[in-house]
């Protein structure tokens, strides 16, 4: 195992090249996900409401058949550092051929889930969403080459590339006229992008070096992979079931202005929250235990400093939002969009514990606890989500708070890291957002009493009195964590820490 001041092979300590994977893999998922929301923001003057959920709902169907049928090959692959190249032909052969098998077990299908999910023209949609399903799935290991090789730069450029073609494409094709199927377009180009880009950033013998196939390597493949597959899959449908839940029980007209608030209240937790456990996975394994718990203590603060105001903020700013961005029949978005925001903070730290366990070889744990995160979304959302739409989405935040509190639970059981110890690196991000909805409230109340009803003055200045008072609230209650991140940015990007804040820098 290599020491957190060890060098890289290329000549950077696990520490700095992880700070720079997150720092790029962040910078170009913000931006590519900020593209992809303006371009969902347009298409819902170009596009029915009903018809963009049930052009949701066929993408579910598909994104559920490729996540379950993952058997963590590519993590497989990356956790085993010395592992060869035949070791990720075996890998591109097992997901490809699932994910074949999974994408035409869907079409099969195609009627009765048609029915079940009240959108009669899923049907019209699904033939070229598989499609790009498929070629999402070739691009697959071509990503996890990268990421074992911590090249997080190339990552984030290939998937930015990727969801600026979607955005064209598909608001392009709905200017046209095309509808829902401008969405299909959208799918279709973007994984056209993505593979391309992805495969052109390695050489094909990486992942395509044809070796016999060693029945002994697919078994470890399998062992390993199966467990965490499971956990994998039930997360990532605790993201998506909920959509076919809500779509079955209030038709696609609500779960097209619920898929629109989900996807925008989603925005900080995934391009934030994800992106940092993808880097965390392979920083993770190659440290030693000691410094794999002290990372995952520093991880937890430092994510929450970031991902509680993003998170907390759009929740605060979300009436304004709707008001100035969407039309007025999608008003309802609004209470959605504040109470999937409020209710996401949770999410990224159980996120960083499942990067923990996979790194520490326990898949098992991880499966059992996303398991768990998707039997309480589904129960939630069955029992209280049935009495109207907000009552889903609050099912939907207290199943995400079930899981955090069960993973930190067993991390203390399993390495004695204390829930008290990362509860303590979570209050004072939180305490910090208070001023923030404070200024916010403050601000929009101001705008309405002295008669000013222009909704982009309003949203801008809400922003900027929020994003004030966070960022003075945080130097004072989360000063640590605050002079922590600054100097990862420093090493990162070589930016230097505001003069400002020189006196509130802890002394040597």
């Amino acid at each position: 195992m290599r020491h957190l001041g060890s060098r890289h092979p290329r000549g950077r300590s696990v520490a700095a090249n992880a700070a720079s994977g997150a720092a790029w893999t962040i910078a170009t998922g913000v931006g590519s996900r900020g593209l992809g929301l303006i371009g969902t923001l347009v298409l819902t003057y170009l596009v029915a409401r009903d018809e963009l959920g049930e052009v949701s709902d066929a993408a579910i169907a598909v994104v559920l058949a490729n996540q379950f049928s993952t058997v963590g090959a590519g993590q497989y692959y990356i956790s085993r550092p010395t592992a060869g190249r035949d070791v990720a032909w075996h890998a591109t052969v097992l997901h490809v051929s699932l994910g074949i098998a999974a994408l035409l077990a869907v079409l099969a299908l195609q009627h009765p889930l048609s029915v079940w999910l009240r959108a009669p023209s899923l049907e019209r949609f699904l033939p070229g969403l598989l499609l790009s399903g498929l070629l999402e799935r070739f691009a697959y290991m071509p990503e996890r080459v990268l990421a074992r090789g911590m090249r997080f730069r190339s990552i984030g450029l290939c998937r930015t590339a990727g969801e600026v073609a979607y955005t064209a494409a598909s608001v392009g094709s709905a200017a046209l006229g095309w509808g829902g199927m401008s969405i299909v377009a959208g799918n279709l180009v973007r994984s056209v992008v993505r593979l391309a880009a992805m495969a052109g950033s390695v050489p094909p013998s990486d992942w395509l070096s044809r070796t016999a196939l060693s029945a002994k390597t697919l078994g470890d493949m399998l062992r390993f992979g199966l467990p965490m597959s499971i956990g994998v899959g039930a997360g990532f449908a605790s993201r998506r079931v909920d959509n076919a839940i809500v779509s079955s029980l209030f038709g696609p007209d609500v779960v097209g202005a619920y898929n629109l608030a989900y996807n925008v209240a989603d925005a900080p937790a995934v391009q934030v929250g994800e992106q940092i456990g993808d880097v965390l996975l392979p920083s993770f394994s190659a440290m030693s235990p000691e410094e794999r718990r002290a990372a995952l203590v520093r991880s937890t603060a430092l994510l929450t400093l970031v991902t509680f105001p993003l998170s907390v903020g759009l929740g605060a700013v979300a009436p304004s939002l709707v008001r100035t961005l969407l039309r007025p029949e999608w008003s309802d978005v609004a209470p959605m969009l504040s109470l999937l925001s409020a209710m996401s903070v949770v999410r990224p730290v159980g996120w960083t514990i499942s990067s923990y366990l996979l790194s520490r070889d326990c898949p098992r744990l991880d499966a059992a606890l996303e398991v768990l995160k998707l039997v309480s979304l589904v129960v939630l959302l069955l029992t209280v989500g049935r009495k109207g739409p907000l009552w889903a989405c609050a099912g939907v935040g207290l199943a995400f708070t079930i899981h955090a509190a069960a993973s930190m639970a067993v991390l203390q059981t399993l390495d004695g890291v204390t829930v008290a110890l990362l509860a303590s690196k979570c209050v004072p991000p939180l305490a910090a957002c208070v001023p923030m909805v404070a200024s916010v409230m403050v601000t929009r109340l101001g705008f309405a009493a002295a008669g000013i009803h222009v909704g982009a003055v309003s949203l801008v200045a809400e922003i900027t009195a929020g994003a004030g008072a966070y960022a003075a609230s945080a130097i004072v209650l989360a000063r640590s964590a605050s002079l922590d991140l600054l100097g990862l940015a420093h090493r990162a990007w070589g930016t230097p820490i505001p003069r400002l804040l020189s006196p509130f820098q802890d002394k040597p």
